[in-house]
């Protein structure tokens, strides 16, 4: 652990004296040990076997039980939710690392993806046996966050706030080591997955301390478009962590270009990208209309557009610095593939990318640059 990542965990147990905090550990059963004495009662989300602790003396349930322990991504940690009533939750992530130290959760009303504030989960597992196979996404997930570290400072500056800038340094130290550290193994998946294993457990500590950091970027926002597009066609997509990846890098690319003001047409069009979503994404008007931002008064967009402008010179540095990091990431990322990335090349259709770009701030809310830029309304052209 560097210099930072002490100070910032040092933070972290300052601010979790009272024990509300997630506890790290390398395999379930130690967790479940930790959590429930031998003889408690745990319901299971995402195992196939459970025979280890059935030897261990625990009683499996349904529901109603002293703990929760669940396998798998968000959408088996959402479902274990539940059910957990209470009970102590253990998250044994085979992906989706970042989500596991937080209260907060990703989740789905109807087809949009909506955050909600739930319970501190009391354990995360972090067992390099038990990863995805796919390594490349896992990596994905976790090179994510500093688009995320970046939307974060903006949204900070157009608050009139002052940006998180130890998180950001974290986030940034963490994808040079990551990358680094995987250069040379990307074909030795055991040390591959070793490393994987660590940098995913920094990670989570990273956004333990900052639960804003998470799904706060506008690639996150985008993939849900895409997934909502991809879904109402009936076409499949890739997992997150590579969505999320392939999107940073257009989405940073998206954010250089239009990071200098200049006339734009305010305010956007809120009727016709209602429309746009019921008719692409197949959507009820009715929850169409409930996830779309509202439009800025005149006022605070002046304010916003004069911060921007303010802040020009401090954000331009940011990007550029997660633009090289993304493209010396993803030589790494491509290789993680046992095809070095020939697999993933057509997963998302460029074609798509314009109307899912315009459409991401109204299916996923996220206090991110493209948000604002919905705003100044450049975004309404992309719609076809």
């Amino acid at each position: 652990m560097n210099k930072i990542d002490n100070i910032s965990a040092a933070r972290q147990t300052e601010n979790n004296v009272d024990g509300n905090f997630t506890r790290f550990y390398d395999n379930a059963l130690e967790a479940l040990a930790s959590a429930v004495p031998e003889g408690g009662s745990v319901a299971f989300v995402g195992f196939d076997d459970i025979e280890q602790f059935l030897r261990a003396g625990y009683r499996p349930v349904e529901r109603y039980s002293d703990a929760v322990v669940v396998r798998g991504g968000e959408r088996e940690f959402a479902a274990a939710r539940k059910i957990s009533l209470g009970a102590r939750l253990i998250l044994v992530p085979t992906h989706a690392y970042c989500t596991v130290a937080i209260p907060d959760y990703r989740t789905t009303d109807g087809a949009f993806a909506v955050k909600v504030h739930g319970e501190l989960p009391y354990a995360a597992v972090f067992d390099k046996n038990l990863m995805d196979d796919n390594l490349a996404s896992i990596f994905g997930e976790i090179v994510a966050l500093d688009l995320c570290a970046f939307d974060l400072a903006f949204g900070a500056h157009m608050r009139g706030d002052a940006p998180d800038d130890d998180v950001c340094t974290r986030v940034a130290v963490l994808v040079d080591d990551l990358t680094s550290a995987l250069s040379s193994v990307v074909k030795n998946r055991t040390e591959a997955a070793r490393i994987l294993c660590d940098g995913a457990k920094r990670a989570a500590e990273i956004v333990s301390t900052a639960p804003r950091l998470l799904h706060c970027s506008g690639a996150a926002q985008v993939a849900e478009a895409v997934r909502m597009l991809y879904s109402a066609e009936d076409r499949p997509l890739g997992m997150r962590g590579e969505t999320e990846m392939l999107l940073c890098g257009f989405v940073t690319e998206f954010y250089i270009k239009n990071i200098v003001g200049g006339a734009f047409t305010f305010p956007p069009d809120n009727n016709k990208r209602i429309d746009s979503i019921c008719e692409y994404f197949h959507q009820d008007v009715r929850k169409a209309c409930l996830h779309t931002t509202p439009i800025y008064p005149p006022l605070k967009m002046r304010l916003c557009e004069f911060r921007r402008n303010e802040y020009r010179a401090e954000l331009t540095k940011r990007l550029t610095a997660v633009k090289r990091r993304h493209n010396t990431a993803f030589k790494v990322f491509k290789r993680l593939y046992r095809d070095d990335g020939f697999s993933m090349s057509n997963l998302i259709d460029r074609t798509d990318l314009g109307l899912c770009l315009a459409l991401a701030p109204d299916v996923f809310a996220a206090d991110s640059m493209l948000s604002f830029l919905k705003q100044t309304g450049k975004l309404d052209e992309y719609i076809i």
